[in-house]
């Protein structure tokens, strides 16, 4: 394990936000038991890591938890945040309608999400019963946030969630949602943990789901090691033709979850990482020390 602080943004620590602290979930199917069988067992490493920062979050003691997802109803622009009030998911799809979930939502923090990212400029759509309709989508839970939210019900978690899905926003767009979901947090008082939910590159190996690309490894690497430092500023100058080649799910979510800890001072830790499926499983977690008076520039 690795573990660094570093300040988003210059200043003095004030007080501890509350934003609770933030993690980065894998979601392959086969880390669900059930699911993969004797396949689990060849990314035990991210399964322990993944028990490991569900203890954390679980530590923090958030009363809701944001879950950022990439795999719910996308739109090319807009994010799309669920409002409905209360929501269930289960992973019928893999085979496993016995692994489900069910949360109440948030609906405070949902109408202060929408309304905060309405401020700073970021399209943002409710997912409802008029707009599953017309688009022709399910309003429950997707695999993207099943899995980690099936790890953090079984680990004791019984609080709200929001359920957000990233869509195809620009990423300075998807890391300034998370600037207004931490806005939208603070308003309300509560303790609150964001997590962002992806898989890395899809063409790490001969065979992956996505083929294989060289560029699959180079991108996993690139990204890893700007989770190690919270690199924001680097992260945002990666080439359009690495994330194309690469065939990744997890890079929006992961500029939104750097987006809501903007301006706080935080501590990562790589927990882990591998793909022996040739898809790249990185886990990591961000602990929230304090803020920071000064404003500034990434």
């Amino acid at each position: 394990m690795e573990s660094s602080q570093h300040k988003i943004k210059g200043g003095e620590v004030k007080v501890v936000s509350e934003v609770s602290g933030g993690a980065l979930y894998p979601h392959p199917p086969i880390m669900i038991a059930e699911v993969g069988g004797n396949n689990s067992l060849q990314i035990r490493k991210t399964i322990e890591a993944v028990e490991a920062a569900t203890q954390f979050i679980l530590n923090k003691n958030p009363s809701t938890i944001v879950i950022m997802t990439p795999h719910g109803p996308a739109f090319r622009d807009a994010v799309g945040i669920n409002v409905a009030p209360f929501l269930k998911g289960n992973l019928a799809a893999f085979g496993c309608s016995e692994i489900s979930v069910s949360f109440e939502t948030n609906s405070l923090l949902v109408k202060n999400i929408i309304r905060q990212s309405e401020r700073l400029g970021v399209s943002i759509i409710a997912l409802n019963d008029d707009t599953a309709l017309r688009y022709r989508f399910s309003l429950q839970l997707d695999h993207g946030a099943v899995i980690p939210l099936n790890y953090l019900h079984k680990a004791g978690f019984r609080g709200q969630i929001v359920h957000m899905v990233s869509g195809f926003l620009s990423y300075s767009e998807m890391y300034t949602c998370g600037k207004a979901v931490q806005t939208a947090i603070c308003d309300t008082g509560q303790k609150v943990a964001v997590i962002a939910s992806g898989d890395l590159s899809h063409r790490l190996l001969v065979g992956a789901p996505a083929g294989f690309s060289p560029e699959g490894k180079k991108f996993d690497e690139w990204i890893v090691e700007r989770l190690k430092t919270m690199d924001v500023k680097s992260m945002f100058e990666i080439s359009p033709e690495s994330v194309e080649a690469a065939g990744e799910c997890g890079l929006r979510p992961i500029f939104f979850l750097m987006g809501a800890l903007d301006g706080l001072v935080a501590e990562s830790q790589l927990l882990s990482y591998e793909g022996p499926f040739g898809v790249g499983y990185a886990v990591a977690t961000f602990s929230v020390k304090g803020r920071q008076r000064k404003e500034g520039k990434i």
